[in-house]
């Protein structure tokens, strides 16, 4: 029986039986991401020319794929369709988990009992994200965004923004990859306290102190001094912009935002901006960021967890 430290040595035994690449009749219709509920870990191996060996199961998702095929964490990954995962990356990895709802992969894994098996998954589409219950607001993100934690004014990296209430923050999948058109693409969303009256002039203030915050404090966990008079934000009112947000009255706005990157990039992002007193209280700003122009696939996502958001549940 292999042992789980050196399950290299198996691949011969298993290679030249890989099956070909699954496919369903749901890998060809749409484009919805889909997930099998795995987050994986990259092992150390010295005796990869790279260094890089198999990746381990991290976590599985409730209600997923994986756990129905009963994958555990700490079980290992040697192949993907056949394909040796040894001496890829991450990033490769991720991609060959990746894939539309409704299409299958065969993952060559080695559970505690050290015996490698073939299993066939099918993607299923990604839960969404909802914000917590306790919101009286309501709204929807695709679940392959990745979610940031809650903050609240003062924000950490930008003491100096005077206002009161709380961010939420989601990232697009392509965030981290400088291939992708998604880039630095995210949005974030603003929950204020009071009628806040929101200007142009006033949204290029606020975003300028944000991001030179930002820039400052990316360019200490990254080893990179920022030029901050590089920042800046343009903002016009939008006339044809959504007439309601939220359930209420809407002002809009379009613009660029030049800011650094957390590889300290310099990038300039086109922003929209909608905002809505709401009837608690509350200011709500939806802020839409992205590199890649309209119409695209990105831009009709931030459209549509903007038109989710609900003031009131």
């Amino acid at each position: 029986m292999p042992t789980r430290r050196d399950l290299h040595i198996e691949l011969a035994a298993w290679l030249g039986l890989a099956g070909l690449t699954l496919l369903t009749p749901g890998s060809l219709l749409g484009s919805e991401p889909g997930t099998i509920g795995l987050a994986v870990n990259q092992l150390y191996s010295e005796q990869q020319p790279t260094k890089r060996g198999a990746f381990m199961v991290r976590r599985v998702e409730p209600s997923s794929a994986a756990a129905d095929a009963d994958i555990q964490p700490g079980d290992l990954i040697l192949a993907t369709n056949g394909q040796p995962v040894f001496n890829i990356d991450a990033r490769e990895m991720n991609e060959r988990l990746a894939g539309p709802a409704g299409s299958a992969i065969e993952l060559s894994i080695v559970p505690a009992d050290g015996n490698v098996k073939k299993i066939a998954l099918i993607r299923r589409p990604y839960a969404p994200h909802l914000n917590p219950r306790s919101d009286v607001f309501w709204y929807s993100v695709p679940g392959n965004w990745q979610a940031d934690a809650r903050y609240s004014f003062p924000l950490p990296w930008s003491p100096a923004l005077a206002l009161k209430g709380f961010e939420d923050l989601y990232f697009a999948p392509g965030f981290d990859d400088p291939a992708s058109p998604e880039y630095h693409s995210y949005f974030f969303l603003w929950w204020l306290d009071g009628n806040q009256q929101i200007t142009a002039e006033g949204l290029e203030t606020d975003l300028v102190t944000y991001f030179s915050g930002l820039a400052e404090q990316r360019g200490r966990n990254n080893n990179f001094k920022p030029d901050l008079s590089k920042i800046g934000a343009r903002y016009a009112r939008s006339a044809g912009g959504r007439s309601h947000f939220g359930g209420q009255p809407a002002t809009t706005f379009g613009g660029m935002v030049t800011l650094f990157g957390r590889r300290g990039d310099v990038l300039s992002l086109r922003s929209e901006v909608t905002s809505a007193y709401c009837p608690d209280g509350r200011t709500a700003v939806f802020f839409a960021m992205a590199k890649e122009p309209r119409p695209s696939l990105l831009w009709s996502q931030l459209d549509a967890v903007r038109d989710s958001f609900r003031c009131q549940r």
